[in-house]
């Protein structure tokens, strides 16, 4: 029989391993380090991994769908030192048959103070796991196919642009990875210095969910949409209203809130819409195009598809980079790139020019917003002659501010060329606007009228209840349809 030991050593042992546990995660009282560098894993599945200064794994990111499903359910990346991060990834790799006898390059690239020495660390733990599990590896730098291609791209699009023009591949891997996440262009994300990109990434990687897949962010986006403008309707008038009939002499801060507020939501809901036409790369091609690439390449048209069963740029991109990766270099091979890329850039003139053709559709819902726009400068237009001469300069500014962005609405229309980038831009504006409309209402009213507003506002919101359940139902659904959906690929890439 084992003899027990006292109560008090078994405590005081107890406190001895805790205390040496948190100690050791949690070095600065709990507060997690900042990410210092960035580093891309491209087999495909596409990985992203920003590290502290420790070389600890602060965030990890799957880059593409591939690269969701490798990581779907996994854990034992964060948190851990990166040589036992890429370990566990180029096992799971191995284990669902991205690495392997096809495909046996892997593409890795780091941005970091110690890049080369961190690199070399990298690639010798990815060599020697896939080693172990009987597959000899080639380590690459970020010189994929689809990457310089973008690169290419890019640069001719901002010639005089300095900052673009002298990015290296590895440097255009970080930038890119950046401009996506952070929702900033690359024109500003290339002027960012390493730390500043490394922590746009890594609060973007924070905020992700797993198993937010293309699919899933669409559904959320135009499922939000429909909730605000259920919202604004019964919302955006209780101000205006109640401020109008209390502040009579200020009414004219109550309709340009109703203007700028409206016009932000019905443009942000135009550009959220836009923004998922405008993405060539996820565009489907027509089978005429699709079977003359893969004759190019060699292989069916089937195997140019992506998990949908579309055939796209995107598609046919990771079919080449893998492809090209995994062939031995030659004047052959080079051509067979160039003569890619022309088919491409046709590819994508082509559905550019589609693109246009159904952005237009949304100039009627433009119009009506500028009209809208119109109306209410035209309110603003008949208090001039109510408001004490005192106020007037006031109204003349925000009735000229009106006018500049009705007019800059309703060019967009006009010059044909209806852009989700332009829309926001100009929906960021109207908010703004709405923002410091509000403020100068809420400094006029006392916190009865506040509390008679939100009264208001809560009777407004219980109104609309059905709205808000039909929200939430339709993001259960996207995150259960998401989930199940990359369950189903992983599984069958277990099985197959």
């Amino acid at each position: 029989m084992k003899k027990k030991l006292p109560v008090a050593i078994c405590i005081l042992a107890l406190i001895s391993v805790l205390s040496v546990a948190l100690v050791a995660c949690n070095p600065d009282d709990g507060k997690p380090k900042d990410a210092v560098s960035y580093v891309s894993i491209d087999i495909n599945p596409a990985i992203e991994l920003t590290l502290d200064e420790d070389n600890k794994v602060v965030s990890v990111y799957g880059a593409n769908e591939d690269g969701q499903v490798l990581l779907y359910g996994e854990d034992g990346i964060v948190g851990v030192n990166v040589e036992s991060a890429v370990e566990k990834i180029t096992s799971l790799a191995v284990e669902f048959g991205y690495i392997g006898e096809d495909n046996k390059v892997i593409q890795t690239s780091v941005t970091a103070k110690n890049s080369d020495e961190l690199l070399s660390t990298i690639n010798t733990k990815i060599s020697a796991t896939a080693a172990g599990l009987n597959i000899n590896v080639s380590l690459s730098g970020a010189d994929a196919y689809s990457l310089l291609r973008k690169l290419e791209q890019v640069k001719a699009q901002y010639p005089d642009n300095e900052a673009i023009q002298a990015l290296t591949p590895e440097q255009f891997k970080i930038v890119i990875s950046a401009s996506e996440a952070g929702n900033i262009t690359i024109e500003a994300a290339a002027e960012l210095n390493t730390e500043q990109l490394v922590k746009i990434i890594s609060n973007a990687h924070a905020q992700a969910k797993e198993f937010a897949t293309a699919a899933y962010d669409k559904a959320t986006v135009l499922a939000q949409d429909a909730y605000d403008k259920a919202v604004g309707v019964a919302m955006d008038g209780i101000y205006t209203t109640y401020y109008m009939s209390h502040h009579k002499t200020n009414a004219y801060y109550g309709f340009a809130y109703q203007g700028y507020k409206s016009s932000a939501r019905g443009l942000n809901a135009i550009a959220n819409a836009l923004a998922f036409v405008e993405d060539l790369s996820v565009q489907p091609i027509d089978s005429a195009r699709a079977n003359e690439i893969a004759t190019l390449l060699g292989v069916d048209v089937n195997e140019l598809e992506d998990a949908y069963g579309d055939v796209t740029v995107k598609s046919i991109e990771a079919y080449a980079d893998k492809m090209f990766k995994n062939s031995p270099a030659s004047e052959e091979l080079e051509q067979l790139k160039a003569d890619l890329t022309e088919k491409l850039n046709s590819v994508e003139s082509a559905i550019k020019t589609k693109v246009n053709e159904l952005a237009q559709e949304y100039a009627p819902q433009i119009e009506i917003i500028s009209t809208s726009l119109n109306t209410v400068i035209d309110g603003i237009k008949g208090l001039e002659a109510l408001i004490p001469s005192s106020l007037l300069t006031q109204l003349q500014t925000i009735k000229a501010d009106m006018t500049e962005l009705a007019t800059d609405i309703a060019q967009i229309v006009s010059d044909l060329k209806i852009s989700s980038q332009e829309i926001r831009e100009l929906a960021d504006k109207m908010t703004e606007k709405s923002n410091a409309a509000l403020a100068q209402i809420e400094s006029d009213l006392t916190q009865e009228e506040l509390d008679e507003i939100a009264a208001l506002q809560q009777e407004a919101m219980n109104g609309i209840a059905n709205a808000k359940t039909q929200l939430d139902n339709a993001l259960a659904q996207a995150e259960q349809s998401a989930k199940q959906w990359l369950e189903q690929q992983k599984n069958s890439r277990q099985n197959g």
